[in-house]
């Protein structure tokens, strides 16, 4: 089955330079700070990495030494079967409720389920939606 709920994610901007994100990995693993989930990605000049962690308040003092601006905001993580077009579903259901995808990222590092991490213009909602017809949505068992 599908199972959705809403969990927060720290987002940040920096210079982009060599050894950012080892900087900040690095610093995380120093205060035993586990990630959940990360994407990091450059445009310009620019660094952009989004995470969630077990644990977002050790996260943020291990990092805010040389990370002064890190906003931590809802996500929607969202898991399902990792097989062939079960995003199609999810993505149909919250766009048929009105609910705007805004970015998704995701994995299937075990191979058998896909973790994604949404920011949707209704998270709650959307959790609620796919909780609601994750049997309906061909998504799971």
């Amino acid at each position: 089955m599908a199972r959705a709920f809403v969990t927060k994610e720290l987002r940040f901007q920096a210079k982009d330079e060599t050894g950012l994100l080892g900087r900040v990995v690095l610093a995380l693993a120093v205060e035993g700070v586990y990630i959940n989930h990360l994407s990091a990605y450059t445009v310009g000049d620019k660094g952009y990495l989004q995470m969630v962690t077990k644990d977002n308040a050790k996260a943020k003092k291990a990092i805010d030494y040389f990370i002064p601006n890190i906003e931590e905001r809802d996500v929607l993580i969202v898991e399902f079967e990792n097989k062939v077009g079960t995003l199609a579903p999810v993505a149909k259901l919250l766009g048929s409720h009105g609910i705007h995808i805004d970015y998704v990222y995701g994995t299937s590092g075990d191979g058998f389920k896909i973790v994604g991490v949404f920011s949707t213009s209704d998270n709650p909602k959307a959790a609620e939606l796919i909780n609601q017809d994750s049997g309906a949505l061909g998504v799971g068992s």
